[in-house]
């Protein structure tokens, strides 16, 4: 007699949410003789970004399905920082749309991620970085400061009809000790 064993398998979690990280370039230097999208970071702001990445890795076990950074001088060497502290096996993706600081542009782009993504990691700028924390998460903030970290968590599947998502946590590095 053949038996067959049938296993089913019930996905408890029918809708997939979606998790979009931001991550502020750190604090940039003032006194190089160079436009701003390449300005590089200073020893401040390298510092106040390994200990908000050095936190990340203690404190929360976050994985990223992708990384994105803008290809500004001081976000690209602000998620290579990051980079190899958190995920040093996987790459970060500059794309040139992320040099913006208009909250419109920002969502715009997010909402054409790929879906096959669930937890999205971009470093970028300000003021796009506040305002769309303000737009999309739950949670008001005055500002996110250089090196500021902000986790929405979406309960939708699709990076496309994303709507007001819940703030999980905003670190600001003078709170980390």
């Amino acid at each position: 007699m053949i038996r067959f064993n049938y296993c089913f398998f019930i996905n408890q979690n029918l809708n997939v949410m979606k998790n979009l990280f931001l991550m502020r370039h750190a604090k940039s230097r003032w006194d190089e003789n160079v436009s701003d999208q390449f300005r590089s970071i200073s020893s401040t702001g390298e510092t106040k970004t390994i200990r908000v990445a050095t936190y990340l890795k203690e404190k929360l076990s976050l994985q990223f399905d992708k990384i994105f950074s803008s290809n500004a001088t001081r976000a690209k060497e602000t998620s290579v920082i990051v980079n190899e502290i958190l995920f040093p096996s996987q790459n970060v993706e500059l794309i040139k749309e992320l040099y913006t600081f208009s909250s419109f542009i920002l969502d715009d782009w997010i909402r054409k991620i790929d879906n096959e993504y669930e937890n999205v990691l971009i470093f970028g700028h300000n003021p796009a970085f506040t305002d769309l924390t303000n737009q999309l998460g739950n949670d008001i903030i005055y500002n996110l400061p250089t090196s500021g970290f902000v986790w929405i968590q979406f309960d939708n599947d699709n990076w496309k009809y994303i709507n007001k998502g819940k703030t999980i946590k905003i670190i600001v590095p003078k709170e980390i000790k």
